[in-house]
């Protein structure tokens, strides 16, 4: 192994170059393709039609960087030539001014490289489709005709039929020793890393059929000539088989590597060329200069169209790559998307069939507060900290389906919840600030690596972890068996959503009304209260006359993100049935209307409500908003300010269900509130259950702390209403009160 590195070091080294591409110099010097050519009238002697060795040192010069490499190759080459021309005695003047003219060739070769863009700077080595036109150009005209005029400076003395000859046969020996060897050698050096255009499976009969064809064309080539040998007509005698050459090489240009495509192709015009050089010995006409100069730009289109063939199916099976992989990147982040993680799972499947759905909150937050640059780079941040445990696929804002990148086994029990406390401990930077995102995790499992499981699994992951945060449930939710009727249930909720929109867009909001009284005149013989406190309550008719109860199309339509839409169209309903009922207006002390977190976050919402209050028929005093304590607001700010303006309008804010989340006393704090309404299911129990007496009791003191005052729900026996006097409670809601009725019959009683 060590003397194969040192092997390997030599070789690569200056001199070990040298030595070896000047051997093949030498080499390639001695192969001959014999020719004679009449020109003006002058024979000139037969020579060799091909000069591989000059073809070589051309690509040298272009894909070397060491100048000192080719200077060696070139010094090699001029010892082979002086060498063979001393043997043929050669005059004095051609044998003492060859080297020198082999410095100017070695100058020109290396000026017609740099003027073809040669050698390219390090990591840049492609052959592109602008660099073809240079080769035709310079390499197959300017570079052959430069070496045939200093070829001329050997002949100053001959005549000029004889120096034209000179020059032609220099300038096509020349000319071919670079088209067969100096590009196809470029571009197979370039490209032998890359594989093969088309990679499906190889059908080589037919290709061999008409390979066997070209060799059976060339072999009737060669009869035909030797037939008419003697007879002065066996140089007309061209056989047309280089249709079929092209349709194999074009065959080869697609299925095989540039580094066996590109030598086949060398090799296929060097045969072509040997073919046909005696077409050039038709002495007394000009038919053997047309000959060669036929064969010339046949060979020279050859080669240009088959190097433009593979590079722009290279190109454009690169063009398709990236565009696949485009396809799979999000376009805002660059990470992954859904459709990346359906082809790893179908190409390379998971030992472990588990997927996890991130949730992050307050994401919406970041793109308001800061823009959608830092809002992607916050997701970057947070795929790169679980990149080595799991594989993250971003799905939505602030959203991302998770594979594990072990396949262990035993990992998952421990895994998913280092990864919450990661997503959970990240700070994010953005303006100076350092921010923290909520995590909420679902997981769920599939049996079956196909686009059906995982799309079950990925409804099923994400819908845990969607609960998870309703729930603010700080560890991962997990579906081991996979739910069979979640598929079944979002299709639910998508329909339920879709007929809501529906009656909403179409003015099918019916308004019900359940009345809120004073304690204090609840059984009192003559009471205090005498205008008319309560809640509204919304109901939708269906198409098909049903009336839907808040249960069904609560939840469908905030998930839809139509809570702005649902609460206008409440707001609308309203103030339609107040004015249709002038004669209640003076009687309406306190209407409370409930709205959506979605509506608070909305900057639109606020517009809209502004202009509804602007030509409300009732004193803005007489409106009570309400939110719910478990609402989910995206931006708490917004809604601040939104509220803080109703409140200073002279409207009254409530907090509806208090005590049920996590959250009572941050709203409390966070937003401005007069009234707080103590969630049922602690109002329920209350003089059965001491915890609840104990948790009406706080939330009681916590409203008078705050000079707010209490609203006991769900009120239905004498019992609790004196359980609720003992607590001090300012006013009171439920059946035992008044059930919900339709607010027209609630107002029409007014009159």
């Amino acid at each position: 192994m060590l003397g194969e590195g040192l092997m390997k070091q030599w070789l690569l080294s200056r001199q070990g170059k040298i030595l070896v591409l000047g051997s093949l110099c030498l080499l390639l010097q001695q192969l001959s393709v014999p020719y004679s050519l009449e020109v003006m009238g002058a024979l000139a002697p037969t020579a060799s039609l091909l000069h591989l060795h000059v073809g070589l040192l051309l690509a040298i010069a272009m894909l070397e960087r060491d100048r000192w490499v080719l200077a060696g190759c070139y010094a090699m080459a001029t010892v082979g030539w002086w060498v063979r021309a001393w043997l043929m005695s050669y005059d004095a003047f051609a044998l003492w001014t060859g080297p020198l003219l082999a410095v100017v060739g070695c100058l020109w070769m290396i000026l017609c490289a740099h003027w073809m863009g040669w050698p390219k700077s390090p990591g840049n080595t492609r052959v592109m489709r602008r660099d073809l036109l240079r080769f035709a150009s310079i390499g197959l005209i300017v570079f052959p005709a430069g070496l045939a005029l200093f070829g001329l400076l050997t002949s100053f003395n001959e005549t000029l039929a004889n120096g034209a000859s000179t020059f032609i046969q220099v300038w096509f020996a020349k000319h071919f020793g670079v088209a067969v060897l100096t590009f196809p050698l470029v571009l197979a050096w370039c490209e032998r890393n890359h594989i093969a255009v088309r990679r499906h499976a190889i059908g080589w009969l037919w290709p061999l059929l008409l390979l066997l064809g070209v060799l059976v064309s060339l072999w009737l080539n060669h009869q035909a000539r030797s037939l008419f040998a003697g007879t002065g007509h066996q140089d007309i005698v061209l056989m047309d088989y280089r249709f079929t050459l092209f349709a194999v090489l074009a065959w080869c240009m697609l299925r095989l590597r540039p580094s066996v495509s590109m030598p086949l192709l060398s090799a296929v015009m060097f045969a072509l060329v040997c073919a046909l050089a005696g077409t050039a010995t038709l002495s007394g006409t000009p038919v053997g200069f047309i000959n060669l100069l036929h064969l010339a730009m046949e060979l020279g289109i050859l080669l240009i169209s088959m190097m433009y063939f593979l590079v722009i199916s290279r190109d454009g099976r690169e063009l398709s790559a990236r565009l696949r992989e485009d396809a799979q990147r999000d376009g805002a982040t660059g990470l992954p998307n859904l459709k990346a993680l359906l082809d790893r799972v179908l190409h390379d499947p998971p030992r472990r069939h588990e997927i996890g759905y991130l949730l992050l909150d307050q994401v919406d937050s970041l793109r308001t507060g800061f823009g959608l640059d830092t809002q992607a780079a916050a997701m970057n941040a947070v795929a790169a900290r679980i990149t080595d445990m799991v594989q993250p696929y971003y799905v939505g804002t602030g959203q991302f389906a998770l594979l594990p990148q072990d396949s262990g086994m035993g990992l998952r029990e421990g895994m998913w919840e280092n990864l919450m406390a990661r997503v959970d401990q990240a700070e994010i930077e953005a303006v100076g600030q350092r921010l923290r995102l909520l995590p909420y995790l679902g997981v769920s499992g599939f049996s079956i690596a196909s686009a059906e499981a995982v799309d079950v699994a990925l409804r099923s992951s994400s819908h845990l972890a969607f609960e998870a945060r309703r729930h603010s449930e700080v560890r991962p939710l997990y579906d081991e068996k996979g739910n069979p009727l979640l598929q079944e249930a979002q299709r639910q909720q998508m329909y339920d959503a879709a007929e809501a929109l529906d009656c909403l867009r179409n003015e099918r909001v019916e308004l019900h009304f359940q009345t809120i009284v004073s304690l204090q005149d609840y059984g009192a013989a003559v009471p205090t209260q005498t205008g008319l406190r309560g809640e509204i309550l919304c109901r939708l008719r269906s198409a098909n006359g049903e009336l839907i109860a808040p249960a069904r199309f609560m939840r469908a339509i905030e998930a839809a993100g139509r809570g702005v839409e649902l609460d206008l169209a409440v707001l609308r309903a309203l103030q339609r049935q107040l004015r249709n009922a002038p004669h209640s207006l003076p009687h309406c002390e306190r209407i409370a209307v409930n709205l959506t977190g979605q509506s608070l976050a909305s900057a639109s919402f606020r517009k809209q409500l502004m202009e509804l209050l602007g030509g409300s028929p009732l004193p803005l005093s007489a409106w009570c908003f309400e939110i719910t304590e478990t609402t989910a607001i995206s931006n708490t700010a917004l809604a601040g300010q939104l509220l803080e303006e109703l409140r200073a309008q002279g409207c009254t804010i409530a907090i509806d269900d208090f005590g049920v989340g996590m959250q009572s006393f941050e709203r409390l704090k966070d937003l401005p509130v007069d009234v707080i309404k103590i969630d049922g299911s602690f109002i329920r129990n209350v003089a059965q259950r001491g915890k609840d007496y104990a948790l009406v009791q706080a939330s009681a003191a916590v409203a008078r702390a705050f000079g707010a005052q209490t609203v006991a729900e769900f009120v239905q026996d004498e019992e609790t209403v004196v359980c609720l006097r003992e607590l001090d409670i300012d006013w009171i809601q439920g059946y035992l009160v008044s059930q919900p009725e339709p607010l027209g019959e609630v107002l029409a009683r007014l009159n």
